[in-house]
């Protein structure tokens, strides 16, 4: 019986499918309780993407003011989900699935939907914030009217 092998044991290599069962069931658990929270931090990225965008552009507004040293108005149309400089073609579109409101200075109002920011060349602004709504989270962008800072603030 030289040549012969003979097996008493059983084969060790691979899974039964009552392993494979149980393996797939935790993995599917893990997955339902990662899933929501995957959600939510992508909703809350989206909103303060959106939100540091908008006050990059009011960022931008004010240094093309002073660096032309001619006065800068931005346009945020709630309505429409748009955003403009004055004067130029080019509109960026807001995301419609958060809510936003604009809290300007009366005599900045376009229409009941629409208002400007106007940037000077002192480096000043007509002043007023820009409120992002997602849930519970709340996202502000301020524009101080003195200095024409821009600031970004978070609430929950």
């Amino acid at each position: 019986m030289s040549g012969e092998h003979t097996r008493t044991g059983r084969d060790e290599r691979g899974f039964t499918l009552l392993e494979l069962l149980v393996g797939l069931g935790i993995l599917a658990m893990v997955l339902a309780v990662i899933a929501p929270l995957a959600n939510r931090t992508r909703t809350s990225m989206e909103l303060r993407s959106t939100a540091f965008d908008i006050a990059s552009s009011m960022r931008n507004a004010r240094a093309a003011a002073q660096t032309s040293n001619a006065e800068q108005a931005l346009v945020i149309d709630v309505s429409s989900r748009l955003l403009w400089t004055e004067g130029q073609s080019l509109r960026k579109a807001l995301p419609r699935r958060f809510g936003m409101t604009l809290d300007l200075p009366v005599a900045e109002r376009v229409s009941s939907n629409a208002g400007r920011m106007r940037f000077f060349p002192d480096g000043s602004a007509s002043g007023g914030k820009v409120v992002l709504r997602e849930g519970g989270r709340i996202a502000t962008v301020f524009v101080n009217w003195l200095n024409g800072d821009v600031q970004v603030q978070w609430s929950r």
